[in-house]
């Protein structure tokens, strides 16, 4: 995306805060017109006091009037400006975050496999804050420099240099206003980090469990858990803001009294015969006029320049294509009973690549338990993936009781899904809602019935905290055991009409194992089943063997068919059979 196409989309996004940026904006302009003020009102107390042979002193009150009031309006608008914009700032990035994670969660498969999850989360962490930077500080402070500039540049081209006096009388109480602000402001800025961390480790969590949320539909979800993140981020983020800008404010207002206070006694000096009145002069204009701004505009610049660059990535994502949801004439979840077919079907990850599965054809009746076995690489995985359709293959047809796969919304299809991975990717989150991720109404009673029904409720009642015990990152709290049974318990919550298993017994001990097949015991019967197993004792219990290789279906049948053929699966039989005996 080009930077004026960037520029144009973002006119166009931030229209429905066009009226609070022309209000700041109009804040802007009026705090850096009211810099000039200032000089005027000094060059009156020159012309009218110090100089005149009569000096007038309610003319010096008047016009000392018109050099405090003016300036601590304009930190008051910059404030507002400030505020005003950060609002629109934070609202606006909030959308985009927003748009960030519904997009990545329904970007098919295809699409998110290209990206590392570090790109992906680059676009939150550095693209976002660059953004944020510039939309919270760098944007309000250049509206008010460069009007403040170009205002002061105009009155600089007749006025002259100021007098130089000493403000050390101010340090202390600046001093104090610093340290009290500082300590709001460390806080303030810890809880946002903490904030901004939640939602980073949301959104890492989210991105590791891709497969999990999209085979149980839990898009929406996900992205209303992350809505409550984010909305906590903004409401502390922008309380960080409050405390950064007032700060300056209240510093800024002790200085303007204590020049004010200057002033007036810098012009007792001059009458006095101790100063003479180009020495005042100058150092009112040093003070006032500031060459700061005409520093800063550069770097704001560059800020706002990196921040359109930063959009524009953010774009790239979310102008990413996303899954089909809901073709035309879906049908319905009840629908489904549970028959699968695959009609010469072809796919290949990639263009050019040898096909994952070529020419795969095999019809699976509802109920029935089917074993897929074979070689690493030989398409049993890929197999799986597409029934949930989380890719499409190149040719060929895969229907369920008789209707395209496309035919079904993917909100029907998937409810109709439960999977069960060899590593189960559990949510740092509590047992109970693990569990319920299948089905999010159930109630209590009904994760406690899931978990019994799956040997888990044993282990989870010994725990000091029960079903409300959280699990750690990705479950690393809890044993390969005691992940693998949560898994199938929340997929027994779920009651699919098909399971996948894709390796769901292995690396097991023995004991995790022998629970685990009894919880398959009572959750096979019923539901069309797909097994992807390596273990004798897992893929026996299938009615159907389907051995792959090649991303063929080289062999078919029973085991004992299979073994008394003498084939493939008959050899790789014989030989974990031998590996068991010895």
């Amino acid at each position: 995306m080009t930077r004026n196409e960037t520029l144009a989309r973002l006119s166009r996004e931030a229209r429905p805060y066009i009226g609070r940026l022309a209000v700041a904006a109009a804040l802007g302009t009026f705090a850096g017109m009211l810099t000039t003020v200032p000089p005027w009102a000094f060059g009156q107390i020159i012309s009218r006091v110090l100089e005149a042979k009569h000096p007038d002193l309610a003319v010096l009150y008047r016009m000392l009037g018109l050099v405090a009031l003016p300036l601590i309006a304009a930190q008051g608008a910059t404030y507002a400006e400030t505020y005003a914009t950060a609002w629109c700032g934070q609202n606006f990035i909030a959308m985009l975050r927003l748009q960030l994670v519904d997009r990545i969660l329904r970007l098919p498969l295809p699409v998110f496999d290209r990206w590392r999850p570090g790109d992906l989360i680059s676009r939150f962490n550095s693209d976002l804050q660059i953004v944020s930077d510039a939309v919270t500080t760098s944007l309000p402070q250049l509206v008010v420099s460069v009007v403040s500039f170009v205002s002061n540049f105009a009155v600089m081209l007749w006025l002259d240099w100021l007098l130089t006096v000493v403000l050390v009388l101010v340090a202390p109480v600046i001093s104090l206003a610093v340290s009290r602000f500082s300590r709001l402001i460390t806080r303030s800025a810890t809880t946002t980090q903490m904030r901004i961390a939640d939602v980073i480790a949301a959104l890492s969590e989210m991105l590791q469990g891709q497969r999990i949320v999209k085979a149980f539909g839990r898009e929406s979800y996900e992205v209303d858990r992350f809505r409550k993140r984010t909305e906590d981020y903004v409401t502390a983020s922008l309380k960080m803001t409050q405390f950064v800008q007032t700060q300056p404010m209240v510093v800024s207002t002790i200085m303007i009294l204590a020049v004010t206070v200057v002033i007036w006694l810098s012009a007792r000096e001059v009458l006095v015969g101790r100063l003479n009145v180009g020495e005042v002069f100058e150092y009112y204009l040093l003070l006032v006029n500031l060459v700061n701004p005409l520093n800063r505009v550069a770097a704001f610049v560059g800020d706002i320049n990196r921040a359109i660059v930063a959009t524009g990535r953010i774009y790239e994502i979310v102008d990413l294509p996303t899954e089909n949801a809901d073709p035309v004439g879906t049908l319905p979840a009840p629908t489904i009973e549970g028959r699968i077919t695959f009609e010469e079907v072809r796919f290949a990850y990639a263009e050019g690549e040898s096909p994952a599965l070529d020419g795969v054809s095999v019809d699976i009746a509802p109920g029935e338990i089917v074993a897929l076995v074979g070689p690493s690489g030989a398409g049993k995985t890929t197999f799986i993936n597409l029934v949930p359709r989380f890719y499409q293959p190149q040719s060929g047809r895969i229907s369920i009781d008789g209707h395209p796969l496309d035919g079904f919304s993917l909100g029907a299809l998937r409810a109709a899904i439960a999977i069960v991975p060899q590593d189960p990717q559990l949510f740092r989150r509590s047992i109970l809602e693990n569990i319920r991720y299948g089905r999010l109404e159930a109630d209590e009673a009904a994760v406690v019935a899931a978990a019994r029904e799956a040997n888990a409720d044993e282990f989870i009642s010994e725990l000091p905290e029960g079903y409300e015990t959280e699990v750690g990152e990705r479950g690393v709290r809890l044993s390969g055991g005691q992940r693998q049974r949560i898994a199938i318990a929340r997929a027994i919550l779920r009651d699919p009409r098909i399971l996948i298993l894709d390796e769901a017994t292995s690396a097991l001990d023995t004991h995790s194992e022998t629970l685990i097949e009894s919880a398959l015991d009572r959750l096979l019967p019923g539901r069309t089943t797909l097994i992807v197993a390596h273990r004798l004792s897992t893929i026996r219990r299938a009615d159907r063997i389907l051995y792959f290789a090649h991303g063929r279906i080289a062999e078919s049948g029973t085991h004992e068919e299979l073994i008394a053929r003498g084939g493939a699966y008959a050899k790789l039989y014989e030989a974990q059979f031998a590996a068991h005996r010895a």
